[in-house]
């Protein structure tokens, strides 16, 4: 199931998902009917014994698109708009109540564990890896720029990458001039150039 652009893994009653999240462990009286009834159910046995079967997993830039569009939907159910993340220069970042509902969002699409593991993952890609993204990432920019955003001409980094996250868990946004009303974390440009990016190019095309 799709809620708010979050999968809810939804089992089939007495069905539990393991600890480590990755596996379903089938019910020992299912595991024995699949076993009996040489449905051919990968290690399935006799006797009443459970035995367990893979979970599909998202990419992680999957899994970053997917609370960052939680995390926009939560904002704007609170009327809230995103002017940063809280800075001591700042002080309109350092309202109480702005600061409780950045943590509300944060919490709910849990996007910073899912902006941690797009950063790892990006700081382990091969060079074949890495140049597909910049293809996915030029696409992206220019779906954005024909949307009315500024994005500056990207410049490799160290490793070859023109866009990473690098510095973004400490609340610093990338360099982008958004159309009049708009910011980086809430517009739904953001998403719909993305997807179109992965259409073309594949799910860790960047982007």
């Amino acid at each position: 199931m799709i809620d708010a652009g979050q999968a809810d893994i939804q089992l089939p009653p007495g069905w539990k998902v393991s600890s480590d999240g990755k596996h379903a462990i089938r019910p020992a009286s299912d595991a024995a009917t699949a076993s009996a009834g040489g449905s051919g159910a990968s290690g399935a046995t006799g006797g009443g014994t459970s035995d367990t079967i893979p979970l599909a997993t998202e990419d992680p830039t999957t899994k970053f698109f997917a609370a960052l569009n939680t995390f926009q939907s939560c904002l704007k159910s609170l009327n809230v708009k995103f002017i940063g993340a809280p800075n001591p220069n700042n002080p309109a970042t350092n309202d109480p109540n702005y600061i409780k509902n950045l943590s509300t969002c944060a919490a709910k699409s849990n996007i910073l564990a899912a902006l941690k593991a797009e950063q790892t993952y990006q700081d382990n890609l091969t060079p074949a890896q890495i140049e597909q993204q910049n293809k996915g990432y030029l696409a992206w920019r220019d779906c954005m720029i024909n949307r009315g955003w500024g994005i500056p001409e990207p410049k490799p980094d160290s490793k070859g990458r023109l866009f990473s996250f690098s510095g973004a868990q400490n609340g610093q946004t990338p360099n982008f001039v958004p159309p009049p009303g708009q910011d980086i974390l809430t517009s739904n440009d953001v998403r719909d150039c993305a997807s179109e990016v992965q259409k073309k190019f594949g799910p860790n095309s960047g982007g």
